[in-house]
């Protein structure tokens, strides 16, 4: 996290900095980027820099905890009324969501799916465990209340479950990466909301309650 002189800065400086570190990261990869260019984009000495972060390390996971807190307020519409909708129709509209932001917010996206490519760099590590535990607590909760309404078998082992629907969210977005989007040319396009039907219509008949 930022030092606290970071967060005692005015909100204009700190957006200068923030804005800086986002170009640097959108053109660079973290271990390509360059503390000495984005001190330059921001207009503060270097020595600075250190006052209000560690290293760069620092600097790029406050940058991805922004990115993260924008994309939970594309989110939280959606779970604001978990009742309206069964268990798979609320993660479809999460998909959906997620969605809207990489179409809003394409610098985030950008850096974002750098991270996702690079499986065996520490800050993918670091950055996605941080953030597991709490995408697992989601969907124990929604899996939790799809039981109750008979949507989902009751024996299933919760957190087991909860783990595999966080870790496969990032598979499919990587699949579609990786797979879809280069041989259809688009990220953004309406084919991946085929390829999210078609990863719910799997997750469905394989815990729904029910015959299909």
């Amino acid at each position: 996290m930022p030092k606290d002189t970071f967060f005692n800065l005015p909100l204009d400086k700190r957006e200068k900095i923030e804005e800086a570190a986002i170009s640097e990261f959108v053109e660079f990869s973290f271990d390509n980027s360059s503390i000495n260019r984005i001190v330059k984009g921001s207009g503060i000495p270097k020595g600075s820099f250190y006052q209000y972060f560690e290293d760069k390390k620092d600097l790029y996971k406050h940058i991805m905890s922004l990115i993260i807190a924008k994309k939970m307020e594309y989110l939280t519409p959606v779970l604001k009324n978990p009742f309206a909708h069964d268990f798979f129709v609320i993660v479809k509209e999460m998909y959906e969501s997620g969605l809207g932001f990489a179409r809003e917010n394409p610098d985030f996206v950008v850096i974002g799916n750098r991270l996702m490519s690079d499986r065996s760099h520490v800050l993918y590590k670091e950055i996605i465990q941080d953030n597991m535990a709490t995408s697992n607590q989601v969907f124990e909760q929604l899996l939790v209340m799809g039981i109750e309404r008979g949507e989902i078998r009751g024996d299933i082992d919760l957190k087991l479950t909860a783990h595999l629907i966080s870790a496969l969210n990032v598979e499919i977005s990587e699949y579609y990466q990786r797979v879809v989007a280069k041989r259809e040319g688009d990220l953004l396009d309406g084919g991946i909301l085929e390829t999210i039907s078609k990863f719910l219509e799997l997750l469905k008949y394989g815990i729904g309650a029910g015959p299909r």
